[in-house]
């Protein structure tokens, strides 16, 4: 990888994780719906695995749990989001796995199926389709990690009413704004890169 490719790579990185520090401790990134909240910081993570891979995507979804680390231990809103933080939780280790590697998986599995998609051919399915099943994934490990290492759902249907409102909602975000945001920027930097091969 030429030092061009690293630099931008690294300046894209960036801003993206910038993006999601502003949607993290601004009231922008996380919607209050007792008893958990609605978030959109993955989108962020999604967008960056699409258009960087799953490693940069897995970075990003390092960074999204940490953030979320953060706020859950400085300015939590609900008893659940106290669960997340390692110091209020009562169980560090436990709330430790459920902020973090749900986040990362988020970005690999985004990265990994858009890599898988996109030999279709067909690029608007492969980056909603890659944005769906990673935002629907995320939503079942952050609240399967709240149900079976707090129990802190309990019931069943109470469960699964949450993972159907949550999942519903944040898919929609997630498969609306990718879409729109990867597909204009990937012909951009197309058109940057043929440029600069002409150039060169």
């Amino acid at each position: 990888m030429s030092t061009t490719r690293k630099t931008t790579k690294f300046t894209q990185l960036s801003l993206l994780i910038a993006l999601m520090a502003v949607l993290a401790f601004t009231p922008l990134g996380f919607i209050m719906i007792p008893p958990v909240s609605i978030t959109i910081m993955h989108i962020p993570v999604i967008i960056g695995a699409i258009l960087l891979g799953p490693v940069d995507g897995a970075i990003l979804g390092g960074a999204f749990g940490l953030m979320s680390l953060l706020k859950a231990s400085t300015t939590a809103v609900s008893p659940v989001d106290l669960l997340f933080s390692p110091f209020a939780s009562g169980a560090p280790f436990a709330s430790l796995v459920m902020c973090i590697l749900p986040r990362i998986l988020l970005g690999v599995i985004a990265g990994c199926l858009y890599r898988l998609l996109r030999r279709t051919g067909r690029e608007t399915f492969a980056i909603a389709t890659s944005a769906a099943i990673a935002s629907i994934c995320h939503t079942v490990l952050v609240l399967g990690c709240l149900w079976a290492l707090f129990d802190a759902i309990p019931l069943k249907d109470v469960f699964l009413t949450i993972v159907g409102f949550n999942g519903i909602l944040e898919l929609s975000a997630a498969v609306v704004v990718t879409t729109a945001v990867c597909r204009p920027l990937m012909k951009f930097l197309a058109a940057q890169g043929a440029l600069r091969e002409a150039k060169a």
